[in-house]
């Protein structure tokens, strides 16, 4: 009996370190675009959740645009025992889409470099095949 509460309390303390899932919501300031071309600067409201297990992360938040509905943006990457990434997905309403980086004082596009530089950055979804992007302060 101890060996099975031993391995039983084993397992838990594993799979608390390998897997997790959080929830969040919020309201900030939201940049809608069509065709790179500002549609509407809006406070917005958004939740989401995010998590991670040993081979596999996702992050999922869905956006109240008024005047809009709803734009849902969804990440998740595979990863193989050597910690890389072997798939990636990335969509805005279910549609496939890319995640570049806006300046938030005049939403120029920059690097993906100069987004990893630590300066303030809008991280954005652009819908690759809709043209629709959503970006976030």
């Amino acid at each position: 009996m101890k060996r099975i509460a031993l391995f039983i309390g084993m397992m838990s303390v594993a799979t608390a370190g390998f897997c997790g899932v959080g929830q969040f919501s919020d309201e900030t300031t939201c940049y809608v675009y069509k065709q790179d071309k500002l549609q509407k600067k809006l406070n917005c409201q958004y939740e989401g959740a995010e998590g991670a297990a040993m081979s596999y992360s996702f992050r999922q938040v869905s956006y109240n645009l008024p005047g809009f509905g709803k734009m849902a943006t969804s990440t998740s990457a595979n990863y193989n025992d050597r910690n890389e990434v072997t798939g990636w997905t990335t969509t805005v309403n279910d549609e496939p889409a890319i995640i570049r980086y806006r300046l938030p004082t005049n939403q120029r596009i920059v690097s993906d470099a100069y987004a990893q530089s630590g300066k303030a950055v809008m991280q954005c979804y652009l819908s690759t095949k809709s043209q629709w992007e959503i970006c976030a302060k």
